[in-house]
């Protein structure tokens, strides 16, 4: 495996602004992609971003690939680029990805902004589509070879309005963005519905709460906080979220800390007592000892064991 360049930051990238701070939409082409089938593919431009150290992004990806093969690492957990077949990732996940054969498709990147402001009073709230759900659904969703060439043309007809480079077009591609959302669940459901039963609807409430601890998790620790900005009381949100997601409020907040910490001893040089400022717990040995009983390991001894291991 190839030496990570470690610093005391971990990049995230973001989507350029528009004029006016307008809701902004992108399309990119693959890095190392083949040879371009369309004219009009040919004009889309390679992701300009530097892509080949694990990073993180505060707007959501979709990866369509329609050939290519690799692997694509989110959050420690290692997930096959097998052709055709969508990747979803929300922000402020960490990720990688490896290509082993070149990959063709679309790179779409959207604001949370850009999907509400030309979303229908139908349309789910981002943190309720299932694919950006972590914890809840996988990221990746497998394309039949009969489906792909409806993704394929939904996708190039979308890349020739956003070429246009329009601010007439952003409604078009909004709509594009939810009809490639909503057929995307709706294949997802029939796949599982020949699997397995479909697992219980989440609640509205929960929804919620996963949004705001992934926004404010660093800073806001109790789940009395949380409860207090959603208008319920601690324990209905602690029953309801273990109820739809299997953890009480408060370990889903203690997981999303932990995490964050797991991936600065990772992917940076910061040191534990930094780490433990970072996530806004002022006593470092509390943040050592809950780091060891939810994994076994002192921070030190998690970044060496995990660095190790990736080295081979």
């Amino acid at each position: 495996m190839e030496q990570l360049v470690l610093s005391n930051t971990l990049p995230t990238h973001n989507l350029p602004k528009a004029a006016g701070e307008a809701p902004v939409l992108k399309i990119f082409r693959f890095k190392n992609s083949p040879e371009p089938k369309t004219q009009t593919t040919g004009l889309l431009p390679v992701t300009p971003l530097p892509t080949n150290t694990p990073h993180r992004h505060s707007y959501y990806e979709i990866l369509f690939f329609e050939e290519g093969q690799g692997f694509h690492e989110v959050d420690f957990r290692t997930y096959p680029v097998s052709a055709p077949s969508v990747h979803f990732l929300p922000p402020g996940k960490v990720h990688l990805l490896t290509p082993t054969a070149d990959c063709r498709g679309y790179i779409v990147a959207f604001s949370e902004g850009f999907y509400s402001f030309y979303g229908t009073p139908q349309s789910l709230p981002l943190s309720q589509v299932p694919f950006f759900q972590t914890g809840l659904h996988e990221p990746v969703l497998s394309l039949p070879e009969e489906t792909k060439k409806y993704f394929q043309h939904m996708l190039e007809n979308m890349v020739g309005d956003f070429l246009e480079n329009s601010t007439d077009n952003s409604a078009v591609l909004g709509s594009y963005l939810h009809i490639f959302l909503q057929k995307c669940q709706r294949l997802a459901a029939r796949q599982t519905e020949v699997r397995t039963q479909s697992p219980a609807p989440t609640s509205d409430l929960t929804g919620r709460f996963r949004e705001m601890v992934e926004k404010n998790f660093r800073e806001m620790h109790e789940v009395q906080q949380y409860a207090a900005a959603l208008d319920v009381s601690p324990d209905y949100l602690s029953k309801t979220i273990k109820k739809h997601v299997g953890v009480s409020a408060g370990e889903y907040i203690l997981d999303k800390l932990l995490l964050e910490a797991k991936r600065l001893l990772v992917f940076t040089q910061l040191s534990s007592k930094e780490i433990s400022y970072h996530i806004h717990i002022e006593d470092p040995s509390y943040f050592g000892r809950i780091f060891k009983r939810k994994t076994g390991l002192t921070p030190n001894e998690y970044r060496v064991s995990v660095r190790k291991s990736a080295s081979h």
